[in-house]
């Protein structure tokens, strides 16, 4: 395998990064929340501004309308391509979530 092909999952180079958040258009935000005060609230309105498509997804808040979006209560629910998925959630959730994302 060539050492290009090798990636350090625990240090990602910048120029890595840089290419996913180029390709990417559209996020769905697991854990997204109404509350301006949280993290999630802070990084959907930024992404927005920069001009990506931000789904949010909180099945406490399905229905509800974070920054003119509609809140879908789980991935499975999205009825749209997603480029990426972004999850404010605790670790032990982050499994399965990755699963519902694939």
């Amino acid at each position: 395998m060539s050492d290009s092909l090798i990636i350090n999952h625990d240090n990602y180079p910048d120029n890595y990064i840089r290419d996913i958040l180029r390709s990417a258009h559209s996020v769905a935000m697991v854990g997204a929340s109404i509350n301006w005060k949280r993290p999630s609230n802070f990084v959907m309105k930024y992404l927005i501004q920069k001009g990506y498509r931000v789904i949010p997804v909180n099945k406490n808040s399905a229905g509800d309308q974070i920054y003119d979006q509609t809140v879908y209560p789980d991935l499975a629910s999205v009825n749209e391509t997603v480029d990426m998925v972004e999850m404010f959630r605790p670790s032990k959730e982050a499994p399965q979530l990755a699963e519902d994302a694939i």
